[in-house]
């Protein structure tokens, strides 16, 4: 009988590896060879685990023989081609509520230093400069904050808001019956009409590249303050320079 392999292209928590080899799995490791390298020993590796360290693409998934999962530490799957991995009987796994609180407490400090002139203030004091009035921030207390995917990540970063006196208000297309104590679910127009700060949660596809583009950020009707802690793509910067 063969030895069933798992091969991991990048540091991992020791429990998974641990569990692989309950399971009967040999864990082997690559963490520095460049993916052509990789590519020719693929072939013998029923699994594989990864966090972003190169795109799986079709070229590369056809020379994995005898792949029947992929595991990824963490929730983007865009450089994986999904589509082919599903035709050919290869399941995609993801762990999206493993970063969840980290990415939480990141937008909320985000959201900190955007509404208090920090990352300004700071370059500023250090070049001998204190320009208090221009400084001055806004508070989130009185606010309602819109957040845009109700995920994990988007949930999570609604119950870091609670005592700030604020009202939290969430869309997510892909849900139903998504709202708790944390926040109201409402409509995209709602999302639009109220919202004063929009923090981003959505995962990145090909169908929402850029969903966030000129005609979506002209939709609100007051002027608001953004955090996007989503994948870059999701957000058309030059739209939001504008």
């Amino acid at each position: 009988m063969s030895t069933r392999k798992v091969l991991f292209l990048n540091a991992s928590h020791p429990i998974l590896e641990a569990r692989l080899q309950a399971l009967g799995f040999q864990c082997d490791h690559d963490y520095d060879s460049p993916k052509e390298a990789v590519a020719q020993r693929i072939g013998e590796y029923e699994g594989l685990v990864i966090r972003s360290r190169f795109s799986l693409d079709a070229d590369f998934l056809a020379k994995a023989k005898r792949l029947k999962f992929i595991a990824r530490e963490g929730v983007g799957i865009e450089h994986i081609d999904t589509d082919w991995a599903e035709a050919h009987g290869i399941r995609v796994l993801t762990s999206p509520e493993g970063s969840r609180d980290t990415v939480g407490e990141h937008a909320l400090g985000l959201l900190l230093a955007l509404m208090n002139n920090l990352a300004r203030a700071d370059r500023q004091v250090r070049q001998g400069q204190w320009i208090r009035e221009g400084n001055r921030g806004v508070e989130i207390k009185g606010k309602t904050v819109g957040i845009l995917g109700y995920g994990n990540m988007g949930r999570a970063f609604a119950q870091r808001l609670l005592g700030f006196e604020c009202d939290v208000i969430a869309y997510d297309k892909y849900r139903v019956l998504y709202g708790d104590y944390f926040a109201r679910a409402v409509s995209l127009e709602a999302l639009f009409e109220q919202a004063d700060i929009l923090s981003i949660h959505i995962p990145y596809s090909r169908d929402n590249h850029h969903f966030i583009d000129d005609a979506f950020l002209s939709r609100f009707r007051k002027p608001i303050f953004l955090v996007n802690t989503a994948r870059g793509g999701v957000l058309d910067t030059a739209a939001l320079v504008r």
